[in-house]
């Protein structure tokens, strides 16, 4: 990892000075790490691979303000107050896989089932499942090599979350039922048979939010 530290300007007269912000960088394709004071908290271009970066914090200098035309080094501590600006960020990370899905068909060549299986998908049929085909993987592996990949944006608010976020809270909401039914039974049948209610109703909040339904006041 490597650190640039940026020229420091002169004194500046008074009448000059402003509001500055010091920016921290690191550029994630060549991890150089610099810091330039600015106006704002802008990004910046990296000066090993010229990458334009976002800074990772911005703190508010205050006292020993700078000139509004050029970016200067942070000034020493004995002449400055440094706030601490915190800032919503959406970090993601990319991986490349392979989505890899089979089915199992009868046919009396290799052919006549993979023309069965095409049309399947063009007819985005292939996941149902059917006893004439089977859906037998549908799983993601993977790829081989160095293929992870980072990016941060600076947002003014974090978003909700995406479809894929919300499937999975179904998912596991859908799984708790699950496991809260066999547990309400597997209780009823050592109580002699008899089924506490209040272990039913206190599914139903988690089954409503696994069909992705409001949920209701339980009346006792």
């Amino acid at each position: 990892m490597k650190t640039i530290n940026q020229p420091s300007v002169g004194a500046i007269p008074l009448e000059n000075r402003t509001v500055r912000y010091l920016n921290q960088y690191r550029c994630p394709y060549c991890q150089t790490e610099w810091e330039d004071v600015w106006d704002c908290g802008c990004n910046d271009r990296c000066p090993d691979c010229n990458k334009e970066i976002e800074p990772y914090e911005s703190a508010l200098v205050e006292g020993e303000l700078a000139e509004t035309e050029s970016p200067v080094e942070k000034p020493t501590s004995a002449n400055v107050t440094v706030t601490v600006v915190n800032r919503h960020f959406v970090v993601s990370y990319e991986i490349d896989y392979v989505h890899r899905v089979s089915v199992g068909i009868t046919a009396d060549s290799p052919e006549a089932a993979q023309h069965l299986a095409e049309q399947a998908f063009n007819d985005a049929t292939i996941w149902d499942d059917t006893a004439a085909m089977p859906l037998l993987s549908d799983d993601y592996h993977e790829s081989e090599g160095e293929s992870l990949v980072w990016e941060c944006v600076a947002v003014e608010q974090l978003p909700e979350p995406d479809y894929s976020v919300r499937q999975l809270k179904k998912e596991q909401s859908a799984m708790r039922v699950c496991r809260g039914l066999v547990e309400a039974y597997q209780q009823g049948e050592t109580n002699g048979g008899s089924i506490d209610w209040e272990d039913l109703d206190q599914l139903i909040p988690l089954a409503l939010q696994a069909l992705g339904k409001p949920a209701l006041d339980i009346q006792s």
